[in-house]
């Protein structure tokens, strides 16, 4: 069977490596320009900085033995029933897929039904036709951004569903710079500080990953990095610091579907007439193991 999945984060690479195990073509398109979405990792040379999810844990036994299996692989190191990358959290994504089956760097604007088959089109012109079936893993107002055929009751569903945004400030620098003596935990704006450069254990270097909580970055409404930036230094980075905050490069981003706050109380979405399947985090188990479950539930009932 030819199978085209848009998204190349959690849920999609998931959705992937499933299906090529039961020998079908399939193809994953991805806007960004590797795997990962919120399973993101940033490279500065030789340097790791998991600028999204940092680490995470898991709660179902299904998921359980999951992250053990990246554990016996050496992509997760369990500590204190808190599992952690050991090679970037993106590797959780990217391990094991084919880059000839990977369009990366192509953002898919339109997808039509026509014939029992989907042709897919990029914000370029440029067409990808005969799919037998379609899986969408994207956010929901992506979903509703693009030009395809959606039932009502579907469409209805999709719009009921809400997102929190986290905006995010990497800090890192080429020398060894510990930031304990700012007391930025002590912010009740932050949400969380992870500390990266000690997570991978380098001796030279320093990288830490400021989050804002979701009620601040929501209120805030920001439009661009700058603001993100311009907001941390004024509210976040002490002043009386700043000498030796200079020491650091700064990287702001903004995450606007990060968390989901209002939910699907189902496992998945498919559509038979059009052989269209939704799956991801929106559903009735949140963040990165709601995002395996309703994969894992969606490819079990309709793809084996």
């Amino acid at each position: 069977m030819n199978i085209a999945i848009i998204g190349a984060g959690f849920a999609g690479t998931q959705m992937y490596k499933n299906l090529i195990k039961d020998k079908h073509t399939v193809t994953l398109f991805e806007k960004s320009r590797g795997a990962g979405g919120r399973c993101s990792t940033r490279y500065i040379e030789d340097k790791l900085i998991d600028h999204g999810t940092p680490y995470f844990e898991a709660k179902s036994t299904e998921f359980k033995n999951f992250c053990n299996d990246q554990c016996k692989k050496n992509i997760l190191v369990k500590i204190k029933n808190i599992y952690y990358p050991t090679k970037g959290i993106n590797k959780l994504c990217s391990t094991d897929i084919d880059e000839n089956d990977f369009k990366r760097n192509t953002k898919i604007t339109s997808c039509k039904y026509e014939n029992n088959h989907w042709i897919l089109e990029d914000e370029n012109g440029l067409k990808y036709p005969n799919f037998e079936r379609l899986i969408i893993t994207i956010p929901t107002p992506q979903i509703l951004s693009l030009d395809i055929q959606l039932s009502s009751s579907m469409k209805q569903v999709l719009l009921d569903v809400e997102y929190d945004s986290i905006a995010t400030l990497l800090l890192y620098a080429n020398n060894k710079y510990d930031i304990d003596n700012l007391q930025l935990e002590k912010n009740t704006l932050l949400k969380k500080l992870v500390d990266n450069s000690s997570k991978y254990n380098y001796k030279k270097f320093s990288s830490y990953v400021l989050h804002l909580g979701e009620n601040i970055t929501n209120l805030k409404r920001f439009t661009d990095k700058n603001q993100i930036q311009e907001f941390f230094s004024n509210e976040i980075l002490p002043k009386e610091n700043e000498t030796f905050i200079k020491h650091f490069q700064r990287v702001p981003h903004f995450w606007k579907y990060a968390f989901v706050s209002k939910s699907i109380e189902k496992d998945y979405l498919y559509d038979e007439k059009i052989s269209l399947g939704l799956c991801g985090d929106y559903f009735s188990v949140k963040n990165l193991e709601g995002s395996f479950l309703s994969t894992k539930k969606l490819y079990q009932e309709k793809f084996q």
